[in-house]
Protein backbone atom coordinates (compact mmCIF):
# COMPACT_ATOMS: atom_id res chain seq x y z
CA UNK A 1 0.00 0.00 0.00
CA UNK A 2 0.88 2.95 -0.78
CA UNK A 3 -0.17 6.52 0.72
CA UNK A 4 0.48 9.67 -1.31
CA UNK A 5 -1.06 12.92 -1.97
CA UNK A 6 -4.46 12.96 -4.08
CA UNK A 7 -4.09 13.99 -8.17
CA UNK A 8 -6.73 14.49 -10.88
CA UNK A 9 -6.60 10.96 -11.97
CA UNK A 10 -7.52 9.67 -8.44
CA UNK A 11 -10.53 11.62 -8.04
CA UNK A 12 -13.28 9.18 -10.28
CA UNK A 13 -12.16 6.10 -7.89
CA UNK A 14 -12.55 8.89 -4.53
CA UNK A 15 -15.87 10.17 -5.86
CA UNK A 16 -16.58 6.34 -6.75
CA UNK A 17 -15.91 5.51 -3.22
CA UNK A 18 -17.66 8.34 -1.29
CA UNK A 19 -20.94 7.50 -3.83
CA UNK A 20 -22.45 4.43 -1.01
CA UNK A 21 -21.90 6.70 1.82
CA UNK A 22 -24.41 9.80 0.12
CA UNK A 23 -27.37 7.10 -1.29
CA UNK A 24 -27.31 4.08 1.18
CA UNK A 25 -26.06 5.09 4.45
CA UNK A 26 -26.50 8.17 6.88
CA UNK A 27 -22.40 8.37 7.34
CA UNK A 28 -22.79 11.97 5.24
CA UNK A 29 -25.41 13.85 5.15
CA UNK A 30 -25.31 14.91 1.52
CA UNK A 31 -28.74 13.49 0.01
CA UNK A 32 -26.83 13.60 -3.62
CA UNK A 33 -23.78 12.13 -5.33
CA UNK A 34 -22.30 15.19 -6.30
CA UNK A 35 -21.42 15.37 -10.27
CA UNK A 36 -17.91 14.55 -11.06
CA UNK A 37 -17.05 18.12 -11.89
CA UNK A 38 -18.15 19.84 -8.02
CA UNK A 39 -16.44 16.44 -6.64
CA UNK A 40 -13.15 17.96 -8.29
CA UNK A 41 -13.79 21.43 -7.24
CA UNK A 42 -13.80 20.45 -3.91
CA UNK A 43 -10.76 18.14 -4.08
CA UNK A 44 -9.07 21.88 -5.26
CA UNK A 45 -10.34 23.71 -2.96
CA UNK A 46 -9.50 21.62 -0.11
CA UNK A 47 -5.83 21.16 -1.63
CA UNK A 48 -4.95 24.26 -1.75
CA UNK A 49 -4.62 24.06 1.78
CA UNK A 50 -5.28 20.92 3.66
CA UNK A 51 -3.50 17.50 3.00
CA UNK A 52 -5.36 15.04 0.70
CA UNK A 53 -4.41 11.70 0.76
CA UNK A 54 -4.92 8.60 -1.02
CA UNK A 55 -4.00 5.09 0.10
CA UNK A 56 -3.47 2.82 -3.56
CA UNK A 57 -2.32 -0.74 -4.48
CA UNK A 58 -1.17 -1.70 -8.46
CA UNK A 59 -2.69 1.94 -8.81
CA UNK A 60 -6.17 0.91 -7.40
CA UNK A 61 -7.54 4.25 -4.74
CA UNK A 62 -8.30 1.83 -1.74
CA UNK A 63 -9.64 4.78 0.31
CA UNK A 64 -8.60 8.64 0.91
CA UNK A 65 -8.48 11.20 3.99
CA UNK A 66 -8.19 14.36 4.09
CA UNK A 67 -8.46 17.85 6.59
CA UNK A 68 -10.67 20.67 5.42
CA UNK A 69 -11.40 24.09 6.90
CA UNK A 70 -13.49 23.87 10.52
CA UNK A 71 -15.25 27.32 10.56
CA UNK A 72 -14.78 30.25 8.68
CA UNK A 73 -13.90 32.84 11.52
CA UNK A 74 -10.60 33.44 11.50
CA UNK A 75 -9.63 32.42 15.06
CA UNK A 76 -10.87 28.82 14.18
CA UNK A 77 -7.96 28.66 11.59
CA UNK A 78 -5.19 26.60 13.92
CA UNK A 79 -8.28 23.49 13.98
CA UNK A 80 -9.20 21.22 10.90
CA UNK A 81 -11.90 18.25 10.08
CA UNK A 82 -10.90 15.29 9.32
CA UNK A 83 -12.55 13.01 7.07
CA UNK A 84 -11.49 9.10 5.82
CA UNK A 85 -13.54 7.02 3.33
CA UNK A 86 -12.28 3.28 2.83
CA UNK A 87 -13.73 0.95 0.12
CA UNK A 88 -16.18 -1.67 1.30
CA UNK A 89 -13.78 -4.60 0.18
CA UNK A 90 -11.20 -2.78 2.23
CA UNK A 91 -11.95 -2.62 6.15
CA UNK A 92 -9.70 -5.26 7.41
CA UNK A 93 -6.78 -3.67 5.85
CA UNK A 94 -5.97 -1.25 8.10
CA UNK A 95 -6.21 1.53 5.34
CA UNK A 96 -8.21 3.93 7.24
CA UNK A 97 -5.40 3.39 10.40
CA UNK A 98 -3.11 3.96 7.85
CA UNK A 99 -4.42 6.98 5.84
CA UNK A 100 -5.65 8.91 9.33
CA UNK A 101 -1.90 8.17 11.04
CA UNK A 102 -0.34 10.01 7.65
CA UNK A 103 -2.77 12.47 7.55
CA UNK A 104 -2.41 13.61 11.51
CA UNK A 105 1.01 13.56 11.31
CA UNK A 106 1.15 16.29 7.93
CA UNK A 107 -1.61 18.74 10.21
CA UNK A 108 0.80 18.59 13.18
CA UNK A 109 3.71 19.38 10.85
CA UNK A 110 1.56 22.25 9.46
CA UNK A 111 1.16 23.69 12.57
CA UNK A 112 -2.38 22.59 13.38
CA UNK A 113 -3.86 22.54 17.00
CA UNK A 114 -7.26 20.09 16.80
CA UNK A 115 -8.45 17.94 14.39
CA UNK A 116 -12.53 17.38 14.59
CA UNK A 117 -14.37 14.27 13.57
CA UNK A 118 -17.68 14.50 13.06
CA UNK A 119 -19.74 10.69 12.71
CA UNK A 120 -23.19 10.70 12.55
CA UNK A 121 -24.35 7.87 14.70
CA UNK A 122 -25.52 5.34 15.61
CA UNK A 123 -22.14 4.19 13.83
CA UNK A 124 -19.98 2.17 16.02
CA UNK A 125 -17.98 0.91 13.64
CA UNK A 126 -16.61 5.02 13.13
CA UNK A 127 -16.57 5.48 16.98
CA UNK A 128 -14.70 2.75 17.97
CA UNK A 129 -11.89 3.60 15.09
CA UNK A 130 -11.44 7.41 15.80
CA UNK A 131 -11.15 6.34 19.66
CA UNK A 132 -8.08 3.23 18.30
CA UNK A 133 -7.03 6.29 17.00
CA UNK A 134 -6.82 8.69 20.04
CA UNK A 135 -10.26 10.82 19.17
CA UNK A 136 -12.43 11.87 22.59
CA UNK A 137 -15.57 12.40 22.00
CA UNK A 138 -16.91 16.31 23.26
CA UNK A 139 -20.11 16.89 22.39
CA UNK A 140 -23.42 15.02 20.74
CA UNK A 141 -25.34 17.15 18.30
CA UNK A 142 -29.38 15.86 18.87
CA UNK A 143 -31.58 14.91 15.48
CA UNK A 144 -29.35 17.47 13.08
CA UNK A 145 -29.46 15.57 10.04
CA UNK A 146 -32.71 14.13 8.32
CA UNK A 147 -31.55 11.42 5.97
CA UNK A 148 -33.04 8.06 4.90
CA UNK A 149 -36.55 8.84 6.96
CA UNK A 150 -35.42 9.44 10.40
CA UNK A 151 -33.04 12.11 12.37
CA UNK A 152 -29.45 11.07 13.11
CA UNK A 153 -27.19 12.79 15.85
CA UNK A 154 -24.41 13.67 15.59
CA UNK A 155 -20.80 12.98 17.21
CA UNK A 156 -18.12 15.23 17.57
CA UNK A 157 -14.47 13.73 18.40
CA UNK A 158 -11.36 15.72 18.78
CA UNK A 159 -8.01 15.21 18.95
CA UNK A 160 -4.72 17.23 20.14
CA UNK A 161 -2.23 17.92 17.42
CA UNK A 162 -0.42 20.19 19.36
CA UNK A 163 -1.18 21.53 22.38
CA UNK A 164 0.15 25.42 22.59
CA UNK A 165 -0.56 28.54 24.29
CA UNK A 166 0.46 30.37 21.14
CA UNK A 167 -0.11 28.71 17.87
CA UNK A 168 2.18 29.46 15.15
CA UNK A 169 1.11 31.62 11.92
CA UNK A 170 1.23 31.72 9.18
CA UNK A 171 0.75 27.54 9.20
CA UNK A 172 2.99 25.26 7.10
CA UNK A 173 2.27 24.61 3.45
CA UNK A 174 1.04 20.91 3.20
CA UNK A 175 3.81 18.54 1.77
CA UNK A 176 4.04 14.67 1.62
CA UNK A 177 7.39 13.82 2.61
Amino acid sequence: MVIRTIDSQDVQACLDIYAPFVTNAAVSFELEVPPLGEFQQRVSQITSKYPWLVATENNDVLGYAYASNYRDRLAYQWNVEVSVYVHPNQKQKKVGQTLYTELLRLLKLQGFCKAFAVIAIPNEASVKFHTHMGFKEFATYEKVGFKLGKWHDVLWMQYELNATANPIAPLAPTTLK
